[in-house]
C-alpha cells in the first residue's frame, strides 16, 4: 500500500469517527437536562453545597461541554478500534490477537474505571471536601463541571494500567518478577494515596484502596502472563 492509500485511509476513519462524535454530542446537547441530572449524581447528597451560573453564557458553555465529553466517553471505544485497525497490519500476524485483546480490555477498563471514578472515589472526595467546612459552598457550574471530568479522565487512564503492563511486559525491557520486586513501594503509594483522596476514615480509606490494590495486581498478572525475553 502507498503512502497516499495509508493517507486516504486515515481520512476516512477519522471522518467516521467525527460524524459519529458530531451526531452523539448533538443529541446529548438536545437531551441535555435529563443529562445533567445525570452530571448531579455525585452531590445528591450534599445539602451545603449550591451549583450556580457566574456568567450569561456559562448555561450554554456548560451544556456544550457536557455534551461533547459525553461524546468523548461514547465514541472512545470506536476512535481506539480505528487506531487499532489502521496499525493492525504493520503488526506481526502473531501479535495481532494479543494486540486485539488489548484494545478490547482498554475498552472495558476505560469505562470501569469512569463508572468506578463516578460512583465510588468522587462522591467519597466530594464528601470530605464538604464536610472540610460548614460554610454554604457555591460552586460556578463551570468549575463543577471541569473537576468533574478531570477525575473521570484520570481514573479512566489510571485503570489502562493492567492493559500497560502487559505491553511492558510483551516488550521484555524489565525482567519477569519486576513488580513484585517493588510490592512494598508500590502499596505503600495506594495507601498514600487513598488517604489523601478520601475522608479521614478507615471505612473510606479501604473502599479506596482495594480496588486499587486489585488493580495493581491485575496488572501484576497481566504483566507476567505478557512477558517475553528481549
Amino acid at each position: 500500500m502507498e503512502i497516499s492509500e495509508h493517507f486516504q485511509e486515515l481520512r476516512r476513519r477519522l471522518l467516521i469517527c467525527i460524524v459519529c462524535f458530531a451526531a452523539i454530542a448533538a443529541t446529548a446537547f438536545a437531551c441535555f437536562p435529563r443529562l445533567w441530572h445525570f452530571v448531579q449524581i455525585p452531590i445528591f447528597q450534599a445539602d451545603t453545597v449550591t451549583i450556580v451560573n457566574l456568567s450569561p453564557a456559562e448555561g450554554v458553555s456548560v451544556s456544550i461541554l457536557v455534551s461533547c465529553m459525553a461524546a468523548a466517553f461514547a465514541t472512545s471505544p470506536l476512535f481506539l478500534y480505528h487506531a487499532y485497525a489502521f496499525c493492525a497490519p504493520a503488526v506481526q500476524k502473531e501479535n495481532r490477537r494479543f494486540f486485539f485483546a488489548s484494545y478490547l480490555s482498554a475498552c472495558a477498563l476505560f469505562f470501569f474505571g469512569a463508572f468506578f471514578a463516578y460512583f465510588c472515589a468522587i462522591p467519597l472526595l466530594f464528601q470530605f471536601l464538604l464536610n472540610y467546612s460548614d460554610v454554604k459552598q457555591l460552586w460556578s457550574q463551570t468549575a463543577y463541571v471541569s473537576f468533574l471530568f478531570r477525575f473521570e479522565i484520570l481514573f479512566a487512564v489510571l485503570f489502562q494500567m493492567p492493559v500497560a503492563c502487559a505491553l511492558w511486559g510483551r516488550s521484555g525491557i524489565s525482567d519477569r518478577n519486576f513488580l513484585w520486586k517493588h510490592f512494598r513501594i508500590i502499596l505503600f503509594l495506594i495507601v498514600l494515596i487513598s488517604a489523601l483522596v478520601t475522608p479521614p476514615d478507615l471505612p473510606s480509606l479501604f473502599w479506596m484502596a482495594i480496588p486499587m490494590f486489585l488493580l495493581f495486581l491485575l496488572s501484576a498478572f497481566t504483566y507476567r502472563l505478557a512477558w517475553r525475553k528481549k
